[in-house]
């Protein structure tokens, strides 16, 4: 088979989904069912692909959204697929659009790689395609509709566009992939489409996702982040749903009780960071809490490895690449029972309940002081990750690649 595979323009910052894109990858380029990969992405997003330059499995194509003429006709192609959305949608659906947004697509920017590359099967590993009703079969991932659980998150602005947006993917795509069982659930629950349609396929878990396998030196990294004591990490964006304010009592609270530990965060820091900056200085934690935003990949790989305990308190996820990470790395780690992280950790003992702070802290204290707990802790995390190691990830992609090209051919 030959793929198309998908790099987003903004995925280098959006944390797990770039680091899901290149973990997929990696399986992918390692299989004998895949005859060639062209990787499709913006400029910015190749620079950071060398890893994959020399295999001769791969070939980058990038698309310059940056250029006048390529937005413009993106552009074009997108206001005319919504309108003709919402003409389908004013006469319930019942005429097909089908051949009406198959014109559309010979508009948009993307469809002339798949007619240069004779593509099989197009696999986009984020919500949104960037083409639809294209000669060739459409598959996207499908990480969330985290907007039906917590709607107060989001702005109105941003739920009308995860609303057309995840229209568009659902209902137009060929395929749906998701990473766990809940997101299909939910897929099937909100928009009534057939099961059959949607398939669960694991990430490689085991698996070291980060494009940097160094290491940064960690006398280096004591001085550029000028860190001095003991911390504990939560690597994550200041969504609203990463529930750091909860975190942030409870830190407050161990602090009170004597215990001298720091908190990093890493991670892209959005508008509501500037809340965040607000409960600091309410709690007098300036001096205690230290975000550090983006940071290099071989820096964060240190700040794991050196810190006392990652605590994951997210009242949402639908999988975290810390609690992997951490795992990964036998770092003592905790974390909220939501979704799929019960699943992934399998041992209630090192879950708590993310709005319940007083848990939190006995949780963070065992994790910090209790040398039985942290040893229980990391020998749960190695039968995890030697778990995740046996399976084989890399058939469920290929088994769903295969089914949706026998389809295309039998049509």
């Amino acid at each position: 088979m030959k793929i198309a595979f998908y790099i987003h323009h903004s995925t280098i910052s959006a944390g797990g989904i770039f680091t899901y894109s290149i973990g997929i990858l990696r399986q992918l380029v390692n299989s004998p069912d895949i005859e060639k990969i062209i990787i499709i992405t913006s400029k910015e997003a190749a620079d950071t692909l060398d890893e994959f330059r020399k295999n001769k499995k791969i070939e980058i194509r990038v698309v310059d959204r940056k250029n006048i003429l390529v937005n413009l006709m993106f552009l074009n192609w997108y206001g005319l697929y919504i309108v003709t959305l919402f003409v389908q949608k004013l006469v319930l659906a019942k005429v097909s659009f089908n051949r009406v947004k198959q014109f559309l697509a010979k508009l948009n920017p993307y469809q002339i790689i798949f007619k240069i590359n004779e593509i099989d099967i197009l696999h986009i590993p984020v919500q949104y395609s960037p083409i639809y009703k294209a000669n060739t079969p459409v598959i996207i991932t499908m990480h969330d509709l985290q907007e039906y659980h917590f709607p107060q998150y989001f702005s109105l602005k941003e739920r009308l566009h995860r609303f057309i947006n995840n229209r568009m993917a659902i209902y137009d795509s060929d395929h749906i992939i998701v990473s766990f069982e809940h997101i299909k659930k939910d897929i099937i629950k909100y928009f009534n489409i057939d099961s059959e349609k949607v398939s669960v396929c694991p990430p490689p878990f085991a698996e070291d996702w980060f494009l940097n396998k160094n290491e940064s030196d960690w006398n280096q990294i004591q001085k550029k982040y000028n860190l001095k004591k003991k911390y504990i990490l939560y690597p994550a964006a200041t969504w609203e749903h990463k529930n750091h304010l909860t975190l942030l009592d409870a830190v407050k609270k161990i602090r009170n009780e004597g215990l001298d530990y720091e908190l990093l965060c890493t991670g892209n820091k959005t508008k509501y960071f500037s809340i965040l900056v607000i409960k600091i200085k309410e709690l007098q934690l300036s001096d205690s809490v230290h975000f550090l935003g983006i940071v290099p990949e071989e820096d964060l790989i240190s700040l794991y490895k050196n810190s006392a305990l990652v605590v994951i308190p997210t009242l949402y996820e639908a999988g975290s690449g810390p609690l992997y990470e951490a795992m990964r790395y036998q770092v003592p780690v905790i974390c909220s029972k939501v979704t799929s992280l019960p699943d992934t950790v399998a041992n209630n003992e090192f879950l708590f309940d993310p709005e319940n702070v007083s848990e939190l802290v006995m949780k963070i204290k065992s994790g910090l002081i209790d040398e039985d707990f942290r040893r229980r802790n990391i020998e749960n995390s190695k039968q995890r990750m030697e778990y995740f190691r046996k399976k084989n990830y890399s058939e469920n992609f290929i088994e769903v690649y295969k089914r949706l090209y026998k389809q295309v051919d039998l049509h």
